[in-house]
This record gives C-alpha cells, sequence and structure tokens, in this order.
C-alpha cells in the first residue's frame, strides 16, 4: 500500500496527492488549519516518493492510478474526494474514470489529462537534464520563483532533490510531457473544482485552464490571488478553507 499520513477522523475523506517536485510534505503548511473533527486528510505519496520511496515500479500514469484504486479498497473508504496537485492532477482524472468511489475532484494548478504540450526539443532536454540529475530542478524552481527571495527558492530545490528517487521524478515528467489521447479518457460527469494561482506561469492561466478542461461538464474554477504554483504553501489558510468548503458543498 501506498504511504500515507492520516490526520482526522471525520466522515468526510479527502485524500492528497503531491506534484513532480515535492512529495507529501507539500502539504505541511495546511496542517494547523485543518478541522480535524468533519474531516479525515489522507496525504499520500506515490511509488518513489516520500513515505512510498522504497517502492519501486513502472512510475507511469496506469500504475498510480491502479496504486490509487487498490488505497481506497485497502482504506474501505466508501466516498472520496480526490486532491491533486499539478502532476498528479493527470493521475486524479484517471483515478475518477476507474474508481466509482470518487465523488469529486479538486485539482489544483492542473494540467489536460493528455499532458503539457511543449517543443520537442525543450522536451527531450527536460528529461535528459532530470534523468542525469543536473540542475532540471533548479531550473523548473527558478523559472517559477521570480517573486520570491533565494531562501524560498533553496527550499524548493531541496524538496525537489529529496522527496523523491530521480527514476521516479524522470518517469513522471516523462509521462506528463509526452501528450496523447488522453484527454477523451476523463469521466465527463464528475464534478472538478480547481484552484489556480494567478501569477503561476502561462501554461496554468486561467484562460488556459478553461480550454483544457472544457470537456468536463460541471467545472469550477478558483484563481488565488496571492499565488503561484504553490497555493498550499504560499497561502495556506486561503487553500485549507478553501478545500473544505468545496468538499462540504
Amino acid at each position: 500500500m501506498l504511504g500515507t499520513k492520516i490526520i482526522g477522523n471525520g466522515d468526510i475523506k479527502i485524500i492528497f496527492l503531491h506534484e513532480l517536485m515535492g512529495d507529501c510534505r507539500n502539504y505541511e503548511a495546511i496542517f494547523p488549519f485543518l478541522d480535524k473533527e468533519n474531516f479525515t486528510y489522507i496525504f499520500t505519496d506515490l511509488r518513489g516518493y516520500g513515505l512510498s520511496k522504497e517502492i519501486k515500479g513502472e512510475y507511469n500514469l496506469e500504475e498510480a492510478s491502479n496504486d490509487v484504486k487498490n488505497l481506497i479498497t485497502k482504506l474501505n473508504l466508501d466516498e472520496v474526494i480526490l486532491v491533486s496537485h499539478s502532476m498528479s492532477t493527470m493521475i486524479a482524472q484517471r483515478v475518477a474514470l476507474i474508481e466509482q468511489k470518487i465523488k469529486k475532484l479538486i485539482l489544483t494548478t492542473p494540467i489536460s489529462a493528455s499532458g503539457i504540450k511543449v517543443p520537442e526539443i525543450q522536451k527531450k532536454s527536460l528529461i535528459r537534464k532530470m534523468s542525469e540529475n543536473k540542475r532540471a530542478i533548479e531550473q523548473i524552481v527558478r523559472s517559477s520563483s521570480r517573486r520570491y527571495n533565494q531562501t524560498w527558492a533553496k527550499y524548493r530545490i531541496d524538496m525537489g532533490y529529496s522527496s523523491s528517487l530521480v527514476e521516479a521524478r524522470t518517469s513522471y515528467m516523462n509521462m506528463y510531457l509526452n501528450t496523447s489521447d488522453n484527454e477523451n479518457d476523463i469521466n465527463e460527469e464528475i464534478e472538478v473544482n480547481i484552484i489556480l494561482g494567478k501569477h503561476d506561469s502561462a501554461v496554468f492561466a486561467k484562460k488556459e485552464t478553461e480550454k483544457n478542461f472544457s470537456k468536463y461538464k460541471n467545472v469550477n474554477i478558483i484563481e488565488c490571488q496571492e499565488a503561484g504554483h504553490y497555493p498550499m504553501i504560499e497561502c495556506p489558510v486561503f487553500y485549507a478553507s478553501k478545500i473544505e468548503e468545496l468538499s462540504k458543498k
């Protein structure tokens, strides 16, 4: 079973998935503000990450989606709200397709079910640098952290390296950069709530997100005005409040 950190014992069950360059520790800033009486929060690490770092695998969309489905079964959950961030939003959308117990999705700074399309040269360069463990993380962090100081950048870079195995983050990067027809493999009927950061990069902008998620019939987009790509860290009170608000409705 995937490694988890469970907080609270409420009736509303929420599973959290992490991004490419972090693990469930990305959510630690919201812990003091969680309603532990009404909610159960299940912070989950994918294979090769954090609490699941010793679990080896292929580190791909199908495997990760089935791992989350199996986690739901092993925890004997009847109804689940699935929260995900960036890279794992691809996985969450697939889980909603194969697992009927998912009540709704809350996607943070998401990408479409088909991934992110970038020029072939740039894609190969990013994947090569990530696999060689040479400055790909620094490049990504610095491109998205211009608003903040060097302490923040160092924190994010250190998290990127310490949270996962290099083969895991390289494979998941490969997953979302190799675009496909997966955009058609979605549960169009499920409720999708999206939390964006106003200061995120262009690929995660509101207009781009509206286009990428137009196939869903019930989409609600919330834009955090003071965040970039990490609203759970940059604006933890806002983020915790919105997760609970969206989960109750």
